[in-house]
């Protein structure tokens, strides 16, 4: 008996869900929803989805609906759902609630949208997906009280409000056919955290007397205004409750031009330091994981703007307690994360690593402190844009390291550190690595102290000296960097001792345009250009270096750049083909060259005009370096380097030699 009952069943769904074809072979009907239609009331519950509107569904006037989380309807083509009493529909961020085509290929316009008419002031939406809806054109609206064609509305949304004042947060007007959000000229509905995207009209459309509050939202790539202001009048509306948005790349703009004058000027910064109109709306990329459809995700990236952009309000807040994000989803900080604006005072070696997921910002007046043995990991094409000071305390048994977090072998896996013009002074990095940046370090007329660091694998430059910027370079081992170990220009006078300056495809020092670095006491040795190159004007110390191995030539200048060279050992540059001198100056650059070694450069000791004196101290022999194979260019006991020096220096060359060394 069981089994014939079990078999009844089957052959019962099958004729349920069968047809036939032309020729009469039964064919199987795709299931699209529990159908229903006319009047709601009480609970649409999660037991009966999908559901599917196959003619008008209406909540009457002093009714309820309540429609459960996960809930999905869909909606036959042309099929409107008119609100008049009340709807309460909350889903949650794991099972939000649906309202969508009901077709198997959808499109924009299919179903009428959602009209609240009327409706409880109570009505609310949360955590609600608009997909599909409201399609262009035009249609009639209903007089409550007759029930009788009344008047042609010629704009509406997925959500039209016709006096009706909803609370819609954390909700998705994705794809529609008009407009996303519409209010008449009598609705004021709340508007919070929700996103608009990709709809045909406008994100949001205002009448002219309709006073909603719009906070916390996102609405971008719509095809006509972010917001548009209906005015009755030619003159642009006064203000709107419009704070804390994202308007960003709508077609025809972020407003209309009977929008409140003020809406999208830039005049001030909002907590995050970035620029906005006096409402704190902000005009910049939201920064979503992944829009497109199908993925349709709204999460957002770390590097978002988004993020901590609500109000400085210890009544809006996250859940971890931190300013509200825009758009629907809260952003949750991973243990070590640091993103943006920074106001910790101290990053701690109990805490570390660090992952740096976006640009960071240290702001003017704030100080911050990195202890030995943190290391901080860069998970993109990110900056460390520091205006404060910066003090990176670590020491030669726990090294502060700053680097890539993609790993070791990368260049310009990010930007770098980013030291800019006005700043705080007193910025210290002591022992600290900085690895795969695209500029290791910039610096725009500020002083620093760079003492016993590694700077190395950038796309460009290990450290860049720019307008006027004076930093001591000490002690540090700068290698493999693309473009130059370190360059100084526009009036750059940084100090340069004591430093391994090796590899590369460019240069070990480059100066340019006026620029007056003191050069001493540093190896620079096989780059795959010049050791030192001097361009316009540029006017350098050089005493005390061992300039060996480079690619071209040990000093190049050019261009009226006269620097001062003693006491140098210049020592095998270039090759027959590629250079092969140990200085050449062109362009009348005069350079001051005495009591320097040259040894073993294949064209000549040096290219220079017939008015730059070749001193007869400068002495061209062997230097008798430890072990070159092996870097070792300390002096052997005997070499006529150790004695052949300028007295009013030091009688030794070379990097060892002098003061300094």
């Amino acid at each position: 008996m069981k089994d014939v009952s079990i078999f009844i069943l089957l052959l019962f769904l099958l004729i349920l869900f069968s047809g036939c074809d032309d020729n009469g072979t039964p064919t199987i009907v795709e299931f699209r929803g529990n159908p229903i239609k006319g009047s709601i009331t009480g609970v649409l519950g999660l037991g009966g989805s999908p559901y599917l509107a196959v003619e008008t569904l209406i909540v009457p006037a002093g009714s309820e609906l309540i429609i459960e989380a996960g809930v999905e309807v869909r909606f036959e083509q042309g099929i409107p759902f008119e609100v008049y009493g009340k709807i309460t529909a909350h889903g949650t961020e794991s099972a939000p609630i649906t309202f969508t085509s009901g077709l198997t290929y959808p499109d924009r316009g299919d179903w009428d949208g959602i009209w609240l008419i009327d409706s409880d002031p109570a009505s609310s939406f949360e955590y609600c997906r608009f997909l599909w809806s409201a399609k262009y054109g035009n249609r009639y609206i209903k007089k409550t009280e007759n029930g009788q064609l009344d008047s042609t509305l010629w704009e509406y949304g997925s959500i039209t409000c016709i006096r009706s004042n909803p609370t819609i947060k954390r909700s998705w007007f994705l794809v529609g056919g008009f407009h996303g959000l519409y209010c008449d000229t009598s609705s004021n509905p709340t508007l919070e955290n929700c996103v608009f995207y990709e709809n045909a009209g406008h994100g949001v459309f205002v009448h002219p007397t309709a006073d909603p509050v719009i906070r916390y939202n996102i609405i971008i790539e719509n095809g006509d205004y972010g917001l548009f202001c209906q005015m009755e009048g030619v003159d642009s509306r006064a203000d709107i409750q419009l704070d804390n948005n994202i308007i960003w790349s709508n077609f025809s703009g972020e407003y209309n031009e009977l929008s409140p004058d003020l809406l999208g000027r830039v005049d001030q910064v909002n907590g995050n330091l970035d620029s906005c109109d006096y409402r704190y709306n902000l005009r910049l990329n939201p920064g979503f994981t992944k829009p497109e459809a199908p993925d349709w995700d709204f999460h957002l990236d770390p590097w978002s703007a988004a993020i901590d952009a609500g109000p400085e309000d210890d009544n809006v807040q996250d859940a971890d307690g931190t300013r509200i994000e825009l758009g629907i989803y809260p952003y949750y900080y991973r243990p070590g994360e640091i993103r943006r604006l920074l106001t910790v005072d101290r990053l701690e070696s109990a805490r570390s690593p660090y992952y740096m997921s976006c640009d960071v910002y240290l702001p003017a007046g704030n100080n911050l402190t990195i202890e030995p043995g943190v290391e901080v990991l860069v998970e993109g094409l990110f900056r460390f844009r520091s205006v404060g000071r910066l003090v990176s305390n670590g020491t030669a048994d726990e090294p502060v390291v700053i680097k890539s977090a993609l790993g070791d072998d990368g260049l310009g896996d990010w930007i770098g550190l980013i030291f800019e013009a006005g700043g705080d002074e007193g910025t210290e990095l002591l022992y600290t690595t900085i690895a795969n940046a695209h500029i290791g370090i910039h610096l725009n007329q500020r002083d620093a102290i760079i003492d016993h660091c590694i700077i190395e694998k950038s796309d460009s430059v290990a450290i860049f000296c720019d307008d006027y910027a004076a930093p001591d370079i000490f002690d540090c081992i700068i290698r493999d960097n693309s473009i130059a170990g370190i360059i100084c220009k526009y009036n750059s006078a940084p100090e340069i001792r004591r430093n391994i300056i090796s590899g590369g495809d460019g240069y070990g020092i480059f100066a340019l345009e006026h620029s007056m670095p003191i050069i001493k006491n540093n190896a620079i040795i096989k780059t795959a250009t010049s050791g030192l190159r001097f361009e316009n004007l540029s006017n350098a110390t050089v005493h005390n270096n061992t300039i060996a191995l480079n690619g071209y030539f040990g000093i190049f200048c050019e261009n009226n750049s006269s620097p001062d060279i003693r006491n140098n050992i210049i020592y095998r540059n270039g090759t027959e083909l590629r250079g092969g001198m140990g200085i050449i100056a062109e362009l009348t650059s005069r350079p001051v060259i005495e009591y320097n070694c040259f040894w073993e450069h294949p064209v000549s000791a040096v290219d220079i005009s017939e008015d730059t004196t070749f001193s007869a101290t400068n002495i061209q022999v062997d230097p008798q370096f430890t072990d070159v194979e092996r870097g070792n260019f300390h002096l052997k006991t005997g070499s006529p380097c150790l004695t052949g020096g300028d007295p009013n220096i030091d009688q030794e060359m070379g990097a060892y030699g002098g003061p300094g060394n």
